[in-house]
């Protein structure tokens, strides 16, 4: 496979051209990510710190790895008290439950864990693979969290309004967004007509239905007077700085035999990652190591090596044993991913 002489963005993936030195367009165009400095983010914190609240802010937790960093950070090096709040969205891994409890339990901070109750963050993912399947693969790929982020938004900003908490550190970065790969392509979303003369028509029914509860059930998304803080724009996202802090300070590790320590909390991660490979050619490990290369935290050597080991561990009947556990019918399975 031809990859990008300075990322492993693959030339057959969508949106993709290289130049004459086999550079390809999103690191022709890359600009170094500053960060903010961890002044700035002891001034945010302080501005918004309540004199009526046991907690300096909340930490929203998944039990992957840079959360956890985050949550480590907040403790120890800015020496605040910080709330922990996890959102068990029907699809974190076994391994993140353990890695909550673990860290948690090593900073001696309170945990709060929100859920949704009967299923709702399930049952609107099996819908809406269901509704989108008919209009191809690239709309089920893109669509897929929908109902994890709101539902970890959501808790993160109620709990931080029932605890007079009026900032959330989340631990989400730069070097790991797909953004500038979407401002690429992007999936064409259906028209009206095409919506109501669709199979899955009922499916799109219930899927606003249970959006609607999950809704009622989590609250609003936003709360006014309630920051929203990024950590990583205030200090620099180190990969094995990370990994190495939070494995040794804190207890924390990836999945036993786990190739990568990236998205290791979510259970949809290897059928998103999949779905990006089938739609656009490159999957969301590729685009995420591509991002870490650019910002000289990964090594393109270790990218391939990474990159090379999942495809060769890759089992797509666990990816169809997964769908049949959601609920997805065989159709759909089939056509997702044949």
């Amino acid at each position: 496979m031809e990859r990008c002489i300075k990322c492993v963005m693959p030339k057959s993936a969508s949106g993709i051209f290289f130049n004459e030195e086999g550079l390809c367009n999103l690191c022709q165009n890359y600009k170094p990510h500053s960060v903010l400095g961890v002044d700035a983010l002891k001034e945010e914190l302080r501005n918004h710190t309540s004199v009526n609240s046991k907690y300096d802010c909340i930490v929203p937790v998944s039990g992957g790895r840079d959360s956890s960093y985050a949550l480590y950070f907040t403790k120890i090096e800015l020496g605040l008290n910080p709330l922990a709040v996890h959102n068990d969205n029907d699809f974190e891994t076994e391994q993140a439950r353990i890695n909550l409890k673990a860290i948690t339990g090593e900073l001696d901070v309170d945990l709060v864990i929100t859920n949704t109750e009967s299923n709702l963050a399930k049952k609107i993912v099996r819908e809406k693979m269901e509704m989108n399947a008919p209009f191809g693969v690239e709309l089920v790929a893109a669509q897929t969290c929908e109902a994890c982020e709101y539902g970890f938004e959501s808790a993160a900003h109620n709990v931080a309004k029932r605890e007079g908490v009026k900032a959330i550190l989340w631990g989400d970065s730069n070097s790991e967004s797909t953004q500038s790969y979407h401002d690429l392509v992007e999936a064409k979303m259906p028209s009206k007509i095409e919506k109501l003369l669709s199979p899955g028509v009922v499916n799109r029914l219930k899927y606003h239905y249970y959006f609607k509860k999950l809704k009622k059930k989590c609250g609003p998304k936003h709360h006014s007077g309630i920051i929203p803080l990024h950590l990583f724009d205030f200090i620099e996202w180190d990969r094995r700085k990370i990994v190495s802090t939070i494995e040794n300070a804190l207890g924390w590790s990836k999945p036993k035999g786990g190739v990568t320590t990236w998205r290791t909390d979510c259970t949809l991660v290897p059928l998103v990652s999949y779905l990006y490979k089938k739609s656009y050619g490159v999957s969301k490990l590729e685009l995420g190591f591509s991002n870490m290369i650019r910002d000289n935290k990964m090594s393109r050597d270790k990218a391939i090596e990474e990159v090379e080991q999942m495809s060769k561990d890759f089992d797509i009947s666990e990816l169809e044993k997964f769908l049949y556990a959601t609920g997805v019918k065989e159709k759909t399975i089939k056509l997702i991913l044949n």
